[in-house]
């Protein structure tokens, strides 16, 4: 999931960046159960902690996890219902690429699924 999102990103066609943003949400939300699979609470909160054990840090990151899957709930990034926001430009995709991106690369890294700082598909250890 996370190459097709950075391919589609970095594509220049406009709808394939949308579609980017789509595939790195899925990829959050697949995220949020690898380490148990039945509460994404939990798992993430296991996450937290091995990226940091400073309670403050910890906490940053718990808001910016639910920040950000509000994001993915609230705009036409997963879902296309008529009530939900559409992002309007490259630009508003990149920050919400770059945000969320961000985020996934710091979970996997603690967790010692990225062997490089750069996300390649034969870096990744599932």
């Amino acid at each position: 999931m996370l190459t097709t999102a950075q391919a589609k990103f970095l594509n220049p066609n406009p709808q394939s960046r949308l579609e980017s943003l789509e595939k790195l949400w899925d990829a959050w939300e697949r995220l949020k159960t690898i380490e148990l699979p039945d509460s994404k609470d939990k798992t993430t909160r296991i996450l937290f902690a091995k990226v940091s054990i400073e309670p403050n840090f910890q906490q940053l990151l718990e808001e910016e996890s639910r920040k950000l899957t509000k994001i993915g709930n609230d705009f036409m990034i997963r879902h296309s219902e008529v009530t939900k926001t559409p992002i309007q430009s490259s630009d508003q995709a990149d920050y919400l690429f770059q945000r969320m991106f961000a985020m996934i690369h710091l979970l996997l890294k603690a967790r010692g699924n990225i062997k490089t700082g750069i996300v390649r598909e034969e870096d990744i250890l599932f």
